[in-house]
């Protein structure tokens, strides 16, 4: 009975992994979508309404869901103790949790704080809108990531703790 026990434990716990792992696949595209409307909100805010930066983010966090809109909120929150520092600056004192994102998507988003908020609503316009093709750029590679090892990592998860299973009978 206490091996069956320990069996079903490592089955489990083997597969909990691998559907973790699936998690991160499946969460990836999702967020860049929200990442692309967050920077559509802070272009219009920007551009149309010429909301300064600290207040635009702020908006953007309001209007963006969990965990993306809290990158926001931390990003306008370090802003406002940034005493004259700078976007740049703010960036890298801001903690991404919750996020399932590449280090090639934060690279773009700290490519992003380092022009955002320098030059005229025009030159800003237009990094937000290279940077928003990028990201739709990021997008369909991650889709097309997530439909390759999705379901990969879900099997080996099961399939790996069940192996261990067998070696250890």
């Amino acid at each position: 009975m206490l091996r069956l026990l320990a069996a079903a434990m490592i089955v489990l716990s083997a597969s909990s992994l691998g559907f973790a792992m699936a998690e991160t696949f499946r969460r990836r595209p999702q967020q860049l979508r929200q990442l692309q409307f967050a920077l559509t909100v802070l272009s219009g805010e920007i551009r149309f309404r010429q909301t300064p930066l600290p207040q635009a983010l702020a908006a953007v966090a309001k209007a963006t869901p969990m965990p993306v809109g809290q990158l926001f909120a931390d990003l306008e929150a370090a802003l406002a103790g940034a005493d004259g520092r700078g976007l740049p600056w703010a960036w890298q004192q801001v903690k991404p949790r919750g996020l399932a994102l590449a280090p090639a998507d934060y690279a773009l988003l700290e490519n992003l704080m380092q022009v955002l908020g320098a030059g005229d609503v025009v030159q800003q316009g237009r990094q937000l809108d290279l940077h928003l093709e990028q990201l739709r750029h990021l997008e369909l590679e991650a889709e097309r990531s997530r439909i390759a090892n999705e379901k990969i990592w879900r099997y080996l998860g099961v399939f790996s703790g069940l192996a261990l299973v067998l070696i250890l009978l």
